[in-house]
């Protein structure tokens, strides 16, 4: 599939007015910069959508450019290094969980040309392009192993010893060379070769190089001798450290939280620091990991390895086409920012956030961001059997088929990177294909995460009713006294990935008065850390529990951003009832449902919730799978943390068996399990409830709810209920 003919992204997701914007095209050719308030919720009727004064609207030059893709490390030789040597040894400690992920993967390499690598899985000596000895055996996958390779005069040595003896005994193979001294003075690389246009970036390092290495590398060195099988075996045993050895350069990998997540210590006598480029992962298990503490800030030397990737992506550094300053007077709102020319468009949304001292409309709607970021480029659809997952059409938009395979777009957290092992991190400088207005997400055939929140934006337009927006990141960020000035605080229809920062922020803001309304499903799910602001970088750790695409290796659960358990929140002792009353129930891809109203919808005393709604059910109708109850939803759970006084208003049922319960509440595999049909916990529940400091909150549990808002141009019993109860919110925190 041929890339799209422009391709942009912005430097951040969110900015005030009067913020500086770089906008970062890839593009053969010139292309028209402008900027367009978003409004509408279809990327073909832009009806409602208002253009922009932007004194720097306009066309200018862009290029297709590389993009800092795949996390190395780069360093300098410390006092002992020489132009001359007559002998070296390259080393490192290994693990891979597929040592072939690509046919040529690089341990460490000087920049004269001589490199340690693996060639199909094989440990090799190279120097320049050719091979000058190879140990005829691949590494074996999901173990450790000391790799090394030696030049002395005219003889090339490759050393492989397993740091597990059940693995046999150590490797030897041998050759001779054209003798050639051996330059140590020039920069080294691990795990890539030919590292450059390496810099400092915000809070981040980024750059490029060639033959990546995706895997775990600990104890990376360069040494100004030969070492003997006898030194090798040694180290690999434990008996001597690398620290020992005549080191010419050296790193320790391992990582305490408050570490600069880019920087390697050194080892070797004047050695400067290390940086670690494109945000290869750390707080990770090395050879020496024994299971008894799983807390890496305790026991670093048993988390001193870092995970490379060939697929690493914090930045994709393109270079800025222009950075100029939004206007002033911006008022709050989604905006996009479209860069266009004869060969195709791309419309980039961003999000005009109120200043802290700005006046504030009395709604504020807050963009779950770190969520999109975590679907960023999901590719879930290939290789994947969609017939197994929903009764819907499946169609993948030509969009999601052209990132497929294509590391400059980086991966989502739902990937794998080539060895296995899970994505964990995911970042928002590069082209993110499905945040865009209009994408129509595979499995649901409709809006999703971002698109799906446009509905809401759209019908907030068309209903009158004036509202602030920010992202999550500012939550996370500025806490609850941001929020504190709003009346009613909207979520968007998937806020899955949140920070402790931001549950802190939102349960102060409930507690103190304030109105939530939780207009999503599967919210509050995933603890969620912020590993960069700038670039902003998000992290997770999946765990062992929960709907998951991947499973965190053993040891590996500790966010590195944060020093603290990731998973659920759930099993941090946080469900998402404590929050907003209900937490993900269930989830599948059958068709979508309506709401029974239950009897406590007839009471009076909820009377202003239900003025006007007169059908029965509600949401029978809706864009994401034709109703208001779909996709992922959530139910109330007393047990869980739903407040003892909640009222369930209304609940979906017959759910077909796509549906099925959370598998965190499954604790055994049984026969005839079933899903909807036979489960009553597979349902949707509409909640309210009222805080003991007078706050209130309403929410409906269901990602499909925002796609029932516009149906029939809003009137309907669904769009009637959210518009009765902000207009109470409102009115009741003014009063």
């Amino acid at each position: 599939m041929r890339n799209p003919d422009v391709r942009a992204y912005t430097d951040r997701l969110s900015y005030e007015r009067g913020d500086l914007l770089s906008v970062h095209v890839q593009a053969a050719g010139p292309v028209d910069v402008r900027l367009v308030r978003l409004r509408s919720s279809s990327a073909n009727d832009r009806s409602l959508d208002q253009a922009v004064s932007w004194s720097a609207a306009g066309r200018y030059d862009a290029t297709d450019q590389p993009t800092c893709v795949g996390s190395f490390l780069h360093g300098a030789p410390g006092s002992l290094a020489r132009a001359d040597a007559p002998a070296t040894t390259l080393g490192a400690f290994v693990w891979s969980g597929n040592v072939a992920a690509q046919p040529v993967q690089t341990l460490v390499a000087l920049a004269d040309g001589l490199a340690l690598q693996l060639i199909d899985g094989e440990p090799a000596l190279v120097d320049g392009d050719v091979t000058l000895v190879a140990t005829g055996r691949r590494l074996e996958n999901h173990q450790w192993h000391l790799v090394a390779g030696m030049v002395d005069g005219a003889t090339a040595t490759v050393v492989v010893v397993p740091v597990d003896s059940l693995r046999g005994a150590a490797a030897v193979a041998r050759t001779g060379r054209a003798g050639r001294p051996v330059d140590l003075t020039r920069h080294i690389t691990v795990a890539g070769r030919s590292g450059r246009a390496v810099e400092v970036v915000d809070q981040g390092t980024c750059g490029l190089a060639d033959e990546l290495f995706t895997g775990k590398i600990e104890r990376p060195f360069v040494c100004a001798a030969a070492l003997t099988e006898s030194d090798l075996e040694d180290v690999a045993a434990g008996r001597r450290d690398v620290a020992t050895l005549d080191l010419v350069a050296g790193w320790d990998l391992a990582f305490q939280h408050g570490d600069d997540p880019a920087e390697a210590r050194p080892l070797a006598p004047g050695q400067p620091a290390g940086r670690l480029v494109n945000g290869p992962a750390r707080a990770v298990t090395g050879r020496t990991f024994t299971g008894r503490c799983l807390d890496f800030t305790r026991v670093p030397d048993q988390y001193a390895a870092a995970h490379f990737h060939a697929t690493d992506l914090v930045d994709a550094r393109w270079a800025p086409v222009v950075a100029a300053p939004l206007p002033a007077d911006l008022s709050s709102g989604v905006y996009g920012v479209v860069v266009s020319n004869e060969d195709g468009e791309d419309v980039i949304p961003i999000t005009v956030v109120p200043k802290q001292d700005d006046p504030r409309q009395k709604v504020l709607v807050v963009l779950p961001t770190f969520t999109y970021l975590a679907y960023a480029n999901e590719a879930l659809f290939n290789g994947l059997d969609a017939s197994a997952m929903t009764d819907q059409e499946v169609v993948v938009a030509d969009e999601d088929l052209a990132h497929v395979g294509d590391p400059s777009y980086g991966l989502s957290m739902y990937d794998h990177h080539p060895d296995g092992s899970g994505v964990m991190l995911s970042a928002a400088r590069r082209q993110i294909v499905n945040m865009r207005r209009g994408y129509r997400m595979w499995i649901v055939g409709a809006g999703r995460a971002f698109s799906s929140d446009m509905y809401l934006v759209e019908w907030l337009a068309r209903r009158g009713i004036d509202a602030d927006f920010a992202t999550d990141h500012e939550i996370h960020l500025r806490g609850a006294d941001y929020l504190r000035p709003y009346a009613a605080v909207i979520s968007g229809s998937h806020p899955e990935y949140t920070s402790e920062e931001m549950l802190d922020a939102l349960t102060d803001y409930r507690d103190g008065g304030g109105g939530l309304l939780y207009l999503g499903g599967n919210g509050w799910y995933w603890v969620t850390g912020v590993l960069s602001d700038a670039p902003l970088v998000v992290e997770i750790r999946r765990g062992q529990a929960g709907v998951r695409c991947w499973e965190s290796l053993p040891g590996e659960v500790a966010l590195m951003s944060t020093g603290l358990p990731g998973g659920l929140w759930r099993h941090r002792g946080r469900a998402p009832q404590q929050l907003a009353g209900v937490g993900f129930a269930a989830q599948g891809w059958g068709r979508s449902e309506p709401y029974y109203p239950s009897d406590a919808a007839k009471d009076p005393e909820h009377a202003w919730i239900m003025a006007g709604v007169d059908e029965d059910p509600i949401g029978a109708y809706g864009a994401v799978m034709g109703g208001a109850a779909g996709d992922e939803i959530d139910r109330a759970d007393v047990a869980l943390g739903t407040p003892p006084d909640a009222v369930v208003l209304a609940s979906s049922r017959d759910h077909t068996n796509f549906y099925q319960r959370v598998v965190e509440e499954i604790a055994m595999n049984l026969p005839d399990h079933g899903g909807g049909q036979q489960d009553p916990e597979v349902r949707a529940d509409i909640v309210y409830f009222r805080t003991p400091g007078g706050g209130e909150v309403f929410s409906t549990g269901s990602i499909a709810w925002s796609g029932a808002l516009l149906h029939h141009d809003g009137r309907n019993g669904v769009s009637r209920m959210t518009e009765n109860v902000i207009r109470a919110f409102v009115a009741r925190r003014e009063a």
